[in-house]
C-alpha cells in the first residue's frame, strides 16, 4: 500500500494574509553560509558532523523566514533566515517527528507517534498536546496521522485508526469528533493522510483510497467531495479558495471554488511518481516533493503547465518549502539542507558532512582538538571544540586503529596491519616508521612530540626519538598482554583482560596496580582473576574500572583500595571516559524500556555515586565513542555522527529523584513497594527503578510513570542479604535527567556487635 511507503510531510500552514503579503524578492540574497551547530534533542550535545545536523528530516513549514523543520529521534529545528542556518529546539522527545505547522513566527506545532508540541514563544518553550494518554508507549493506531491548528488553542488531531479529536484550550482536552469515513475505526481499510481547516469549523481530510473529505461543522459530518481511487498524501490551501491536494501516480488536484471541486492537473516529469507534499508561496508558485527524495518539482502558474522537476541533493528529500517567492528550502536524509534563491532553479547546500566512516573519537592534548581515527586510512579532526571536522587520510590502505596526537601538528597513527605513522603538519602529510616487530599493536600514545610509545598485544615498545628507534620496556609491563591505553594526567595508564599498569615517567617504567577484589596465593604469586572490561584514570591516583561483569569501581589511590560504585543500576556500560575525579560517562545502549539498541551514555557530576542517562543518538555507540576532555567532551554517534558538549551533555534545569523502602532491614524475604519522588513534575515522567539481587551482579528494571505530584511506585520480592536500588529518568523537555542515590534494604537477622 503506497500510503505506508510515503514520508510523511507535516507542513500545510500559510495563514491568510500576512503568509501571502511577503513580496517577491525580500530575501533574494539571503546568505547560504555554514549553519550554526545544532543542539541534539532535549541533551546538551551539539552536532559538528554532519552540519546542521544529522538526523533525516519529514516536514517543514515556513511563516515569513522563520521556518521549523522535523524529523527522526525527536528532531526540532528553526531557522530565522529562510533556511541558511537552524539551532536545535527542546522538543523533549525521542520519536520520530513527521508534522509540523507554523501558525505564525512564535506559535508552531509538532507531533508524531504519541508525541505532539505546541510552543507559543517560537520555540523556547513548549507544552504536550496529550492526545494520547502516555507518550513513553500507545497503540500504533493510536499514532499522529495528521494535525492542524486554526489557532494557539483551537486544533484537530486525527489518529491513524481514523478518530478525529477537537481541543479548545492547546491540547489540554479532546473532543471526540465523527471518524473518517472508509478508516478502520468504522470497519475500513483505509488511513488517513492529511488534515487541513479553512476556518474554526470548515476544514478538509485526505485519505489512503483516494478521497478528500470535507466538513463545515468541526468534523461532526464528513462528506466526499473528490474521490480518484488513488491515495491522496497531502492538502494545502493558500487562500480560502484555491488549494492543491497530491498523491500516488502523479496526483496533482487543484480547487479554486473553496474545495466544492477538485480538477487535476497535469505534473509532467520522469513518469508516474508518488507526491508527497505541497507548499505554495502564492497561489501559483508552490512546489512538490516524491517518496524517493531524488527530485522536487516546482509550478509557477499554478499548475496549467507541468512542473518543472529538478534534483537539489544527492540525498533523498523529504520536505520543501518557499520561505519567500525566491526562497526556497529544502531537507531530506541524514539532515540534508538545501536553498535555492531563484525559487528552485537552482540549489546550494547548507552545511555538509565528511566523507567517510570513524570507528571512535580521542580527545587531543591540546584543549579544543580531538581525532576520529576510521576505516581504509580515514582521520576526521577538530581544533575548534568540535564545531567543525575536517577529513584528512593517514598514508595506508588499512583501517585506522587509534590516534594520539601531543599537539595539533604533531601526531602519529597505528593501523589494524601494525603499521605506524607519523605526521607534523597536523595530518597533511604522513611519515612510515619502523616498530622493529612484526607483532600488531593495539593502541598508540605520545605524550610529547619526541616520545611515543605503542601498545600490546604484549608488553609495550617505546621510542624517545619521535619513532626512529623503538626498545621493548622491561619490567612489570614486558609480559602482559595489553588492549588499551589511557592518559591520566601527566601519567599514563595501560590495560588488558587482566592487566593494569602505571607510568609516571612517560611510559619508561610502569608498575602494576592492584584490582579491585579478593587476592589468592598461588604458589610465590598474588593472583586476582577479575577481568577487565575497561580503565580510565583522571590523574595518577584518581581512576576508575570497569570489570567484565559490567560493575563499575573507583580508586582515590592509585589502586590500593577500591569502592564498588552501584549507583549506575546497570551491567550494560561497555566503556568509559572521565574528564576528571567527579565527571564522566558510560556507554550503554540501553536503558528502561527502550527496545531496541540505541545511542545512550549515563553521566555523573560526583564521582560516580550517581547517575543519570542522556539519550543522545538513535544508534548505539561505539565502544571508544565517547572522549571527556578538558572543557569539551566528544562523541561518536553510529559510524559517522560527530558531536560535541561544553556542558557535560546536559540541558535544561536540574532535577531530583529520590526512592525510598518501608524499612532499611526485614529478617526475612519479603513483598515491598518501593517509592519515590520526582521533581519538579508534570505526570507521565517515565521512570526506571533498578534492582540487584544478594550475590549477583545482573539489574533488573522496572520503568513506572510517574503521577502529577512527581510520586512512582514499583514492587519487588526481595532476597536474603543485600538488596540494592537505584531509580534514574533521561529528562524531558524542561529538565535534564537525575539518578538516585542507592537504597540499600537488607534481608536476614541483624547480627550483634
Amino acid at each position: 500500500m503506497h500510503h505506508r511507503l510515503r514520508r510523511r510531510q507535516g507542513m500545510r500552514s500559510l495563514r491568510w494574509g500576512a503568509a501571502l503579503t511577503v513580496v517577491a524578492g525580500a530575501l533574494a540574497a539571503l546568505p547560504g553560509g555554514a549553519s550554526a551547530n545544532v543542539q541534539v534533542g532535549s541533551s546538551g550535545w551539539l552536532w559538528g558532523n554532519p552540519l546542521p545536523q544529522g538526523n533525516t528530516l519529514r516536514a517543514m513549514t515556513f511563516a515569513g523566514t522563520t521556518g521549523f523543520a522535523v524529523g527522526d529521534f525527536g528532531t526540532l529545528l528553526k531557522t530565522a533566515d529562510g533556511g541558511a542556518s537552524w539551532s536545535g529546539l527542546p522538543a523533549g522527545t525521542f520519536s520520530n517527528l513527521s508534522e509540523v505547522q507554523a501558525l505564525d513566527a512564535n506559535t508552531v506545532v509538532a507531533g508524531g507517534g504519541c508525541v505532539a508540541r505546541l510552543s507559543t514563544d517560537g520555540g523556547a518553550t513548549f507544552s504536550r498536546i496529550a492526545f494520547t494518554p502516555v507518550e513513553s508507549d500507545c497503540p500504533a493506531d493510536s499514532n499522529l496521522a495528521a494535525m492542524w491548528f486554526t489557532s494557539a488553542t483551537h486544533g484537530y488531531v486525527v489518529e491513524a485508526k481514523g478518530l478525529v479529536f477537537e481541543t479548545t484550550d492547546g491540547g489540554s482536552r479532546f473532543t471526540a469528533r465523527t471518524a473518517l469515513p472508509g478508516t478502520r475505526t468504522v470497519g475500513g481499510g483505509a488511513a488517513p493522510t492529511d488534515i487541513v481547516f479553512v476556518s474554526d469549523t470548515a476544514g478538509f481530510a485526505t485519505t489512503s483510497d483516494g478521497n478528500i473529505y470535507g466538513t463545515v461543522d468541526s468534523g461532526v459530518n464528513w462528506r466526499s467531495v473528490s474521490n480518484t481511487n488513488r491515495s491522496v498524501n497531502a492538502i494545502v490551501f493558500v487562500s480560502p479558495s484555491t488549494g492543491y491536494a497530491v498523491g500516488d501516480q502523479s496526483l496533482l488536484l487543484k480547487t479554486t471554488d473553496g474545495g466544492a471541486t477538485w480538477n487535476a492537473k497535469a505534473v509532467g516529469g520522469p513518469g508516474p511518481q508518488n507526491l508527497t507534499s505541497i507548499r505554495c508561496a502564492t497561489d501559483k508558485l508552490c512546489v512538490v516533493t516524491t517518496s524517493t527524495g531524488t527530485s522536487v518539482g516546482v509550478t509557477t502558474d499554478g499548475a496549467e503547465t507541468p512542473l518543472t522537476f529538478s534534483s537539489p541533493s544527492t540525498d533523498p528529500i523529504h520536505a520543501a518549502a518557499f520561505a519567500t517567492p525566491t526562497r526556497l528550502a529544502a531537507v531530506g536524509e541524514q539532515g540534508s539542507t538545501v536553498v535555492s534563491d531563484d525559487a528552485g532553479v537552482t540549489y546550494h547546500g547548507v552545511g555538509g558532512r565528511l566523507i567517510g566512516s570513524f570507528t571512535r573519537v580521542r580527545a587531543g592534548r591540546v584543549p579544543g582538538s580531538a581525532f576520529a581515527p576510521g576505516p581504509d586510512g580515514t582521520l576526521g579532526r577538530t581544533i575548534d571544540g568540535g564545531k567543525t571536522w575536517t577529513r584528512g587520510n593517514v598514508t595506508t590502505s588499512q583501517d585506522v586503529r587509534d590516534v594520539s596526537f601531543p599537539t595539533n601538528t604533531d601526531g602519529y597513527a597505528l593501523d589494524v596491519a601494525g603499521g605506524l605513522f607519523t605526521t607534523n603538519d597536523g595530518g597533511g602529510s604522513w611519515a612510515t616508521l619502523n616498530t622493529g616487530s612484526t607483532a600488531r599493536p593495539n593502541a598508540v600514545y605520545a605524550p610529547d612530540a619526541k616520545t611515543v610509545m605503542v601498545i600490546g598485544p604484549t608488553g609495550v615498545r617505546r621510542s624517545v626519538d619521535a619513532g626512529g628507534s623503538f626498545d621493548n620496556v622491561k619490567g612489570a609491563v614486558a609480559r602482559a598482554p595489553l588492549a588499551e591505553v589511557d592518559r591520566a594526567g601527566t601519567a599514563v595508564v595501560v590495560y588488558g583482560p587482566q592487566d593494569l599498569l602505571r607510568s609516571t615517567d612517560a611510559g619508561k617504567t610502569w608498575a602494576a596496580l592492584r584490582k579491585p577484589g579478593r587476592y589468592v596465593r598461588r604458589g610465590r604469586k598474588l593472583v586476582n582473576r577479575l577481568g577487565i572490561r575497561g580503565a580510565d584514570f583522571a590523574d595518577a591516583t584518581h581512576g576508575f574500572m570497569l570489570d567484565t561483569n559490567g560493575r563499575l569501581y573507583r580508586t582515590a589511590n592509585g589502586g590500593k583500595s577500591w569502592q564498588e560504585l552501584p549507583g549506575v543500576g546497570t551491567d550494560q556500560a561497555t566503556s568509559m571516559s572521565f574528564s576528571s575525579a567527579r565527571r564522566g560517562y558510560l556507554v550503554i545502549n540501553r536503558f528502561g524500556d527502550v527496545r531496541r539498541p540505541t545511542g545512550f551514555l549515563l553521566r555523573t557530576d560526583d564521582g560516580g555515586t550517581t547517575w543519570h542517562p542522556q539519550f543522545v543518538v538513535s544508534t548505539p555507540i561505539a565502544q571508544g565513542g565517547v572522549a571527556a576532555g578538558a572543557g569539551t567532551d566528544y562523541l561518536l554517534g553510529g559510524a559517522q555522527s560527530l558531536l560535541y558538549s561544553t556542558a557535560g551533555g546536559d540541558s535544561g534545569s536540574a532535577s531530583d529523584l529520590t526512592i525510598t523502602a518501608p524499612k532499611a532491614r526485614y529478617t526475612k524475604p519479603a513483598h515491598i513497594v518501593v517509592t519515590g519522588k520526582l521533581k519538579p513534575a508534570q505526570g507521565n515522567e517515565r521512570v526506571t527503578v533498578s534492582w540487584r539481587r544478594p550475590g549477583s551482579t545482573r539489574w533488573h528494571a522496572q520503568t513506572v510513570t510517574v503521577s502529577a505530584n512527581g510520586s512512582f511506585t514499583s514492587s519487588w520480592n526481595l532476597a536474603k542479604g543485600t538488596n540494592l536500588f537505584v531509580a534514574q529518568w533521561q529528562g524531558d523537555f524542561r529538565s535534564h535527567g537525575d539518578g538516585s542515590k542507592v537504597l540499600t534494604v537488607k534481608v536476614g537477622k541483624a547480627t550483634r556487635k
